[in-house]
């Protein structure tokens, strides 16, 4: 089933999480700092809509080339517990990644998982929040339309 969106509308997205986690020196062995490792970020925020757009950034070393950002996954509230669905979404390094998840009943919430190598990280989290129709849901308000014009008016 196809989806109409509008995607290209800047409005129909609004932020729901930035943040910047700094690089933590732990110790300088032989003039070279050793840093903490970043830690999944549980992203405090619930989501109601199934398409955000993540974006990544990091400080790259001089001469080194990162293209993956980590992963960001979908937990959900159970009855048992917070419950992680359906598998990772990888993200890109310096790009919007625009992440669409199944239609989902319930809220929901992220863990994002940065790279191991990654020193520090700057994370913003935008949720779609535009017009989310489907063809058959047209299709169906087409029809509807039409037999209403069929009917008497009383």
């Amino acid at each position: 089933m196809s989806r109409i969106l509008e995607l290209q509308n800047s409005a129909n997205f609004s932020l729901q999480y930035s943040n910047s986690i700094p690089a933590v020196v732990i110790e300088m062995i032989d003039g070279k700092d050793i840093y903490a490792k970043l830690t999944d970020v549980i992203i405090p925020v619930i989501f109601d809509r199934s398409i955000i757009s993540v974006a990544i950034s990091t400080t790259v070393p001089i001469g080194k080339l990162w293209r993956g950002a980590g992963s960001i996954s979908k937990v959900v509230p159970t009855g048992i517990g917070d419950s992680f669905s359906g598998s990772p979404k990888y993200l890109k390094l310096g790009q919007r990644n625009l992440v669409q998840y199944e239609d989902n009943t319930a809220n929901y919430t992220l863990i994002y998982s940065p790279p191991r190598w990654f020193r520090d990280v700057t994370i913003g989290i935008y949720q779609y929040e535009g017009p989310d129709t489907s063809a058959i849901e047209i299709d169906l308000t087409n029809i509807e339309s039409k037999i209403d014009a069929l009917s008497p008016q009383g």
